[in-house]
């Protein structure tokens, strides 16, 4: 393991810390709710959805996260104006976790931003995402709501590279200060699995020594576009390459993985409390001691 020359920035999103030299704080897994064909949406533009099942779900997060010391914020993904509002007002009710604000369409994050400001969850809330191209109109939208923490996407269609994902860092940097954003959450952004995915792991390393900001990225549709795996193995198999491609960022140094479906949550949470377990054994070395008393590395060695 090494240690990052850049000072690392630890954050605080609701009552998750994020961020840190490796092995100083817990991974952070985000897990994905009201996603396109989750099975408990009865319908995505009314918003209607089964809340026995969601708060179930919800309530084995907290669960996993208590046992084994893995901190987590939800990836809620809105389709329509009224789904979002009452998805947020359901999971702030249900659990105290943060959560992103996640919709392909701007219209549909400004007004989750908005709606967090009236109901006063913004300290809670991650605007998702920022990246080089966003324009100012929406960018000021965001100042008007006051919400602090935002995913920061590397995305460079123009360059795929490494370098192409720093130059789309820092531009989309400025444009989130401008947007009043203070909370940084770097995203690699490795949108499939493919021959050109590993300049997103290779980003996890130059991005966190040159800013220090809390980074990480989305894992969970690395495996799913693979056709390899989905061709040749069953889906519990599958749930194996998704451990092992998390991993993989946990010990190049990402600070969070968003890893899908909150269905997986069993293979997430026990798998990555076991890496930052190692993580944190061999930063011993380097003098790095962990900042909470909940490490998972104790709950793994006691």
């Amino acid at each position: 393991m090494f240690k990052f020359k850049a000072p690392q920035h630890v954050f605080e999103v609701g009552r998750v810390k994020i961020g840190g030299q490796p092995g100083e704080l817990p991974t952070v897994l985000i897990a994905s709710i009201f996603y396109e064909g989750h099975r408990i949406v009865l319908d995505a533009d009314k918003g209607e959805f089964n809340a026995k099942e969601a708060e179930e779900l919800l309530n084995k997060l907290e669960h996993l996260s208590d046992l084994t010391g893995v901190p987590f914020m939800l990836d809620v993904v809105g389709t329509s104006e009224e789904a979002f509002r009452k998805y947020i007002d359901f999971v702030a009710k249900v659990t105290e976790a943060p959560f992103l604000m996640d919709a392909i369409s701007p219209k549909l994050r400004l007004s989750a931003a908005q709606h967090v400001k009236e109901v006063g969850l913004t300290e809670r809330a991650v605007y998702s995402p920022i990246i080089k191209g966003t324009p100012k109109p929406e960018l000021d939208k965001i100042k008007e709501t006051g919400v602090k923490a935002a995913i920061i996407l590397a995305e460079n269609p123009a360059d795929n590279s490494t370098e192409g994902k720093l130059v789309a860092v820092e531009q989309a940097l400025a444009r989130a200060r401008e947007a009043g954003i203070e909370k940084f959450l770097i995203d690699t952004s490795i949108p499939a699995f493919g021959p050109d995915m590993g300049s997103a792991v290779r980003a996890i390393f130059y991005i966190k020594d040159k800013y220090g900001y809390p980074t990480g990225l989305g894992t969970g549709n690395v495996v799913t576009t693979c056709g390899w795996v989905k061709v040749n193995f069953p889906k519990e198999v599958r749930r194996v390459c998704d451990a092992a491609t998390n991993a993989i960022m946990q010990t190049m140094g990402a600070n969070w993985l968003m890893f899908g479906p909150i269905e997986r949550a069993d293979y997430a949470f026990s798998a990555a409390a076991i890496v930052d377990a190692y993580v944190l054994s061999a930063m011993a070395e380097l003098d790095i001691k962990p900042l909470v008393d909940n490490h998972p590395a104790f709950k793994v060695f006691m």
